[in-house]
Formats: structure tokens, C-alpha cells, sequence
């Protein structure tokens, strides 16, 4: 058997074993039948695509993971800025500003209120942000915490933690809310189970 192959340039003929076309040592060769010989090639070609599905999944994951622990109040609110979704950002004092993001600084975030217009809170005051109802959340055995910040309570799994932010997902009426709490709000923090 001859397979036409092209090693960076014109296509050469390569002299093929017979019956074998993936000597690859984790796995068993594929055997080629003279009845039909395309559907081992079919079989190995589709174990191809199921290992690279698998990796590309594995490294989402490896991203996500990444980007979690390198999380900051200020990514975060960027992060809901660009998606231009509606949030809820209370402040150390116990005031909650709800809107979208109109503007971000180095030190600031305006809220646009519908109701109170553009609210300038320094990133300093920022307790808490929750993003809008119906933005996705996950689910897993996670450690479960208790934190106390700006006087509220909020009980629920932890998600991550990044430089100056954990994430916490709480349980609110029949749903669950992602809650991403400044560390430095923090009055005290409990691990409740791990």
C-alpha cells in the first residue's frame, strides 16, 4: 500500500507496512481490511477529533481558573461593563447603587440609576457587586462561607479567589446570585465547610 504524504512541500509517495496506518505506541494500531479500508481510517481520524475536543475543553477550564484567580474589583466591573449588563454595587457603608456601568476609572465606577442618574462610587467604598438576574452561574462541591460585609450576611459557596475580590455564590429566593466581594470590605469571613 502507498499513501500520498507532504512533508512541507510537493507530495511525496511513502511506502506504507501493510494493514498499518497509526503506529502512535498508546494506542493499538489501526488495521486497514482490503473490505474496507476507510473506516479504520474513519475510526482513527475520529479519535483525532475526540482528543482535541477533549483538550480544548481542558484548557477553557485552565483559562477560566486563571482568569478567576487573577480576578479584581475593577476586572470585574469591567468584565460587566462590556457585556453591558445591569448591576448592583453596595458600598461599604451599606448604600446600593443599581444600574449599568456608564464609566470606569483607575479609582471609580459611575452607575447609571434610573432613577438618580450617573452615581460616582470610589472602588475603595465598593463592598460587593452582583451582576443582573439571569447571568450564568455554575454549580460544584465548593467550600461553603460565611461573610459578613457592609453589615450584610452572605452565606453561600466559594467560587474563587482572586487579588482583591472573592467570588461567593448565595443563595437568593429560588435562585442562586454571584456575588463578587471586595477583601478589603470584608469584616470577617467564615469557612463553613470545605
Amino acid at each position: 500500500m502507498v499513501i500520498g504524504v507532504s512533508l512541507m512541500g510537493s507530495p511525496k509517495r511513502v511506502p506504507v507496512p501493510s494493514g498499518l496506518v497509526n503506529a502512535d505506541s498508546a494506542r493499538d494500531p489501526v488495521r486497514l481490511t482490503p473490505n474496507d479500508a476507510l473506516a479504520g481510517l474513519a475510526a482513527w481520524l475520529t479519535e483525532g477529533r475526540v482528543d482535541a475536543a477533549a483538550a480544548e475543553r481542558a484548557r477553557q477550564r485552565w483559562l477560566e481558573r486563571h482568569a478567576a484567580e487573577d480576578a479584581t474589583v475593577i476586572g470585574v466591573l469591567r468584565d460587566l461593563a462590556e457585556r453591558g449588563r445591569p448591576v448592583s454595587v453596595r458600598t461599604r457603608g451599606g448604600r446600593n447603587a443599581h444600574g449599568r456601568v456608564a464609566a470606569l476609572g483607575a479609582d471609580f465606577v459611575v452607575i447609571r440609576e434610573e432613577r438618580l442618574g450617573d452615581v460616582l462610587v470610589p472602588t475603595s467604598a465598593v463592598a460587593t457587586v452582583r451582576p443582573a438576574l439571569g447571568d450564568p452561574t455554575s454549580v460544584g462541591d465548593r467550600p461553603a462561607a460565611l461573610a459578613i460585609v457592609a453589615g450584610e450576611e452572605l452565606r453561600g459557596d466559594l467560587r474563587s479567589a482572586g487579588r482583591d475580590v472573592l467570588t461567593v455564590e448565595v443563595e437568593a429566593d429560588d435562585r442562586r446570585d454571584v456575588v463578587s466581594v471586595a477583601v478589603a470590605a470584608i469584616d470577617h469571613l467564615v469557612i463553613l465547610r470545605r
